[in-house]
């Protein structure tokens, strides 16, 4: 080799790979640009999505110099070069040099060289081709200048080496970035249910929460917390919420069946009560350690939900504030003149705001018009 890989030079190499597992531009450019200094390489690339025409694809490259990786970022230029790259869809897991596929001289002489190599001094490619997935090609590239030699078959060997790692740590990258993707679709449903969530490991103490959860305790209102643990402000309802985080807990130890335990959580605002519940999480025990999660607390506030729907009907039919109101309560069993106790307004006040809200909802009849309120509250939540 050009350069000699000791182990610790290794185990950098290796802990940087699959430090950009995260996906990350960072932990990717990291990884590259310390390939690129122990292999002396003039570049290392990553193509995780091949470009096309109208698309740049998703690319990561070594160093400060990504601008000659893609060309000036100009989306038209970098395919003009890939198109034309005699190093596409090479046999996959294998590692292939420019040299492998055409004549150096002929190499030369080609527009290719002349147009995409030689005006950023690369002479030597070599690139290795996996699949993900089945049909998703990813693609790593490695050049060099003239002055820095071609690749020897010590260094193909080597980077023959890397392809189970590089399969592994690109793999658990978009892994990661796709259960990224659902736990932020999940996190922004429970935050539009105004849900706050707390994890407590096996001595009950807290591990995690939400920003809804941080919220509720900054009010105050029916709880708090108190040495990292969740205390309600009402002592009778506290003895019983401590019994339920023990009796879970004790059943979690034992392997027997946990229940799932509620609350409703009175507040001294003389607000709603909170509704609280308590549920295991599941895990193997091989896995358990110090932060691994027993139990989550969910809390959810009846007053913010109501704030929500009223928003979003609002939002979807143009309602006023009142009419929403309304829609919301009828949707909730009360009757017309239960609707119009609530909110201390006269029955003809209820039968016209109805009548506005048929109009703007498209429906005649009241029965209708509840469920359209619960089918379009049940579709945004």
């Amino acid at each position: 080799m050009s350069q000699n890989i000791d182990n610790i030079a290794l185990s950098n190499l290796l802990c940087a790979l699959y430090g950009a597992a995260t996906s990350s531009q960072a932990n990717n450019k990291q990884f590259l640009t310390l390939l690129k200094q122990t292999l002396n390489l003039q570049h290392a690339t990553l193509i995780v999505r091949q470009p096309t025409i109208t698309d740049p694809g998703l690319i990561y490259t070594s160093g400060d110099d990504a601008d000659i990786a893609l060309l000036g970022n100009e989306v038209g230029a970098y395919t003009s070069l890939y198109i034309q790259d005699p190093l596409v869809n090479l046999p996959l897991d294998e590692v292939v040099t420019i040299d492998d596929l055409i004549p150096r001289s002929e190499l030369l002489k080609s527009d290719f060289y002349r147009m995409f190599l030689k005006p950023f001094q690369i002479s030597h490619i070599a690139g290795i081709d996996w699949l993900y997935e089945k049909n998703s090609r990813i693609s790593i590239r490695f050049t060099r200048e003239e002055s820095q030699g071609k690749f020897s078959n010590e260094e193909k060997a080597f980077f023959h080496l890397l392809i189970p790692h590089l399969k592994q740590s690109v793999l658990l990258g978009l892994q990661l970035r796709q259960l990224n993707s659902e736990r932020q679709i999940y996190a922004d449903s429970i935050s539009r249910r105004s849900i706050g969530i707390f994890t407590l490991d096996k001595q009950g103490c807290i591990l995690q929460s939400n920003t809804t959860a941080e919220s509720y305790v900054k009010g105050g209102d029916g709880f708090h917390i108190l040495h990292n643990r969740i205390k309600l402000n009402n002592s009778v309802l506290n003895d019983t919420f401590s019994h339920y985080i023990h009796t879970a807990l004790e059943a979690i130890r034992k392997h027997e069946r946990v229940p799932v335990n509620a609350l409703a959580v009175t507040r001294e605002s003389g607000k709603a009560p909170y509704q609280l519940m308590i549920k295991p999480m599941y895990f193997e025990s091989h896995d358990e350690s110090d932060i691994t999660p027993y139990l989550t607390v969910l809390i959810q506030d009846p007053e913010k939900n109501l704030e929500i729907s009223v928003r979003t009907l609002m939002n979807l039919y143009q309602l006023t504030m009142s009419e929403a109101t309304i829609a919301i309560l009828l949707a909730e069993g009360n009757s017309t003149d239960e609707v119009a106790e609530e909110l201390n307004i006269k029955k003809n006040t209820v039968r016209a705001h109805l009548r506005s809200m048929f109009v703007k909802m498209g429906v005649t009849q009241q029965s209708m018009l509840v469920t359209l309120v619960l089918t379009s509250l049940a579709s945004t939540q």
